[in-house]
């Protein structure tokens, strides 16, 4: 590889940002949300609910168990998006502060779930709910999103035909002019014919 063809510090950044801020991203972000709601919401109604003798404890803490590393598993995702961001976008990730806010809760989320798994119990169910809210958000990420290609794509059609648009009325100056030449010819002509 030549040193031109060797992608440069801030190409790698980028292309890592596009990435991460891409729609296919995006939309597996918001369904991991969605499961680890879901997740969240079966662990917290299993505890609720739960029976101290219940016959079932033992499976019912195997689900509890399941469901927490479930939850961690995919904070860690959520977790690693972010830290992505912040090496792609460096010091505009700070700048941001949706995605700020998010590289915060998912840190606090993941510190409650692994280190305070039963006493932090109504700090995770904020968190939780706060979860639901960036779902809600990141859904309406995506439309904001469709809607600014859908406007850019006008944009681009607008321009297309305001060239298309003088292309034709150049044209119509260019048989103009024919034309008024072709009447003067047609002039002289009848002026020498008389």
């Amino acid at each position: 590889m030549n040193p031109s063809q060797q992608p440069t510090k801030q190409q790698w950044r980028t292309n890592l940002t596009k990435f991460l801020e891409s729609t296919p991203l995006r939309i597996f972000t918001i369904v991991l949300l969605i499961i680890d709601l879901v997740f969240t919401s079966l662990d917290l109604s299993s505890s609720l609910i739960s029976c101290p003798q219940n016959r079932n404890a033992i499976n019912q803490e195997t689900e509890e168990v399941w469901y927490h590393w479930a939850g961690i598993g995919i904070l860690g995702l959520l977790f690693l998006k972010s830290v992505g961001l912040v090496v792609g976008l460096g010091c505009a990730f700070f700048r941001r502060p949706g995605y700020l806010l998010d590289g915060i809760v998912v840190m606090v989320a993941l510190f409650l779930e692994a280190y305070l798994e039963k006493n932090g119990g109504g700090l995770l169910l904020v968190v939780s709910l706060w979860r639901v809210v960036r779902v809600v958000e990141s859904a309406f990420e995506l439309s904001d999103e469709a809607i600014e290609a859908q406007i850019e794509e006008i944009v681009c059609q607008f321009e297309e035909l305001k060239e298309e648009n003088k292309r034709l009325m150049d044209s119509v100056v260019e048989k103009d002019k024919q034309i008024e030449i072709l009447q003067q010819e047609l002039d002289q002509y009848k002026k020498s014919t008389y």
